[in-house]
């Protein structure tokens, strides 16, 4: 069943809208179960379904290891697959860290509805989708 992707915004998203949204880029994906954490779990992400774990940097500024470190170890803990979604840019050593420990990172745009991969697993996910593994 093909879904439509979401909806292009007319202002750039709030922190909260950004979670949001990307919750609708990942069903649009595939990951049909996701939903936005909340509780206690939300201090440990912000997003999950069946088989991935989600972070939202909803920052203009670059992404750095900090981040990727986080997701990878709690994902590798959970046993699920670790997703950052990012508006801004990713420092190269931050991406080359997320290649290396399986982290995709995906770059999105919410007043251009627009959503692309940010490495070379991002990239992969985005063009195959997330539960055609």
């Amino acid at each position: 069943m093909e879904r439509e992707s979401p909806s292009p915004k007319p202002w750039e998203a709030s922190d909260e809208e950004a979670v949001e949204l990307c919750r609708e880029w990942m069903v649009y994906l595939g990951a049909v179960d996701t939903v936005v954490a909340s509780g206690a779990t939300r201090l440990l992400c912000d997003l999950y379904s069946s088989l991935y774990v989600a972070w939202v940097d909803n920052r203009q500024g670059n992404l750095d290891v900090d981040v990727v470190e986080k997701a990878a170890s709690l994902a590798s803990a959970d046993g699920r697959r670790a997703l950052i979604f990012v508006t801004g840019g990713v420092r190269p050593v931050a991406q080359d860290l997320a290649d290396a420990l399986g982290v995709a990172l995906l770059r999105y745009g919410a007043h251009g509805g627009d959503l692309d991969g940010a490495n070379t697993l991002g990239r992969q996910l985005h063009t195959l989708r997330l539960n055609s593994e």
